[in-house]
């Protein structure tokens, strides 16, 4: 009995240190995909991080995100989890019949001051409007529900979607606007009793074509009464298709290319936009609105523009025809591509990866007859990146 135990022993320690030397050898990744993170990087000695442990703590987080074909252990991990255990809730997605949503904790919000958010938010953008109206440019504000927002009531029963604290510190925000008279368009409006399976994605947090396609009507039909004439895609124009293999979206990406849930992405034919120069971060690319994969490669969001840019500049060198500022994250990607269609120069910033200039000061160099700000409705009263414009 004792040598079986010997030889078991044996057996786990080759095992084991099999695998700590497969994982030293195995090719080093910086980026998760599927976890959408950086994954953990050598450990620095030093006697300060011997000292406080955080050395050791280092190599713990190293070896767990660098073992040995990581990915395969992960997937079969969550395809026990989906397919023999039939979790409702997988590596923080939450499986619906038709739908995959964010898992969210608990938070009692029956005592939360919503107020003080909401004006704080309406402030900034106060005196914003202000800014970019004495430099010549209209001024809008767009929101849109987030994903979440929009498929609020297909969450199972038993498990929260803090729809109470989105709906309420929208509805203020909304109030402090009106108030405040900041000029603002809000989807939901637009969409109040259509089916949101028609314009959200059903494996991503942000809307589909057929939303960023409403969005881009709304913007055009709100600014059209103050800027000269310029034309408007109708639907029947857009030529919008689905493109070949599966959409992989943030959520379902989660699950490893398991998910139960499935989508394509849907794009517009680029043959309706018209020749066009494009500057992406202060280099020129001409680079197409549409970045569609190629063969074998993931049909990502990141397809709308080739992805998030702090600052891009496209010009269709059509003088007559208005020029446009667009101010967002990932939200407003498939609008900016749309937008092509009517302006003669759209630029778009992101301040969560533009830090050059602030707004005022960039209009000032780059005067448009139009400033639109796109904000999800989770981020309404944030106060960094876009949050945060002055």
């Amino acid at each position: 009995m004792r040598s079986i135990k010997r030889g078991f022993l044996a057996v786990l320690v080759l095992i084991t240190g099999l695998f700590i030397l497969l994982s030293f050898l195995n090719r080093r990744q910086q980026l998760s995909v599927y976890e959408n993170r950086s994954l953990a990087a050598h450990p620095v000695f030093s006697l300060r991080s011997v000292w406080d442990g955080s050395y050791f703590r280092g190599w713990d987080d190293y070896f767990s995100d660098h073992i040995y074909h990581r990915d395969d252990r992960m997937r079969e991990y969550q395809w026990l989890r989906l397919y023999l255990k039939h979790s409702v809730t997988v590596n923080d997605v939450v499986i619906t019949d038709d739908v995959l949503l964010p898992l969210l904790p608990y938070r009692d919000y029956s005592s939360y001051d919503y107020d003080p958010d909401a004006n704080s938010a309406v402030d900034r953008l106060t005196q914003l409007q202000s800014k970019v109206e004495a430099a010549g440019s209209l001024f809008l504000y767009v929101g849109v529900d987030e994903q979440r927002m929009a498929f609020a009531d297909r969450y199972p029963s038993y498990l929260y979607n803090k729809s109470d604290y989105y709906e309420t510190m929208g509805r203020t925000f909304r109030a402090a606007c009106e108030k405040a008279g900041v000029h603002t368009l809000f989807l939901r409006d637009r969409l109040s009793g259509q089916d949101p399976m028609t314009y959200y994605s059903r494996v991503d947090h942000h809307f589909n074509l057929h939303g960023a396609f409403e969005t881009y009507l709304a913007v055009c039909e709100t600014l059209a009464p103050s800027l000269p004439a310029f034309p408007v895609l109708r639907q029947e124009q857009l030529g919008a298709y689905k493109l070949p293999g599966e959409f992989y979206g943030s959520y379902n990406r989660r699950l490893y290319d398991l998910s139960p849930v499935h989508e394509q992405l849907t794009v517009f034919d680029l043959s309706v936009l018209p020749p066009y120069e494009r500057w992406d971060n202060g280099v020129r690319t001409d680079a197409p609105v549409l970045d569609l994969p190629g063969r074998g490669e993931k049909v990502q969001y990141s397809v709308y523009m080739g992805g998030d840019m702090a600052e891009t500049v496209i010009c269709t060198n059509r003088p007559e025809l208005p020029s446009i500022l667009i101010v967002g994250d990932s939200f407003t990607n498939p609008v900016e591509a749309l937008c092509v269609y009517s302006f003669n120069e759209i630029r778009s910033l992101d301040y969560r990866h533009y830090h050059q200039m602030d707004l005022t000061e960039y209009l000032a160099l780059h005067p448009v007859d139009a400033v639109v700000i796109i904000r999800d409705s989770l981020n309404y009263v944030g106060s960094e990146g876009n949050g945060s414009l002055r």
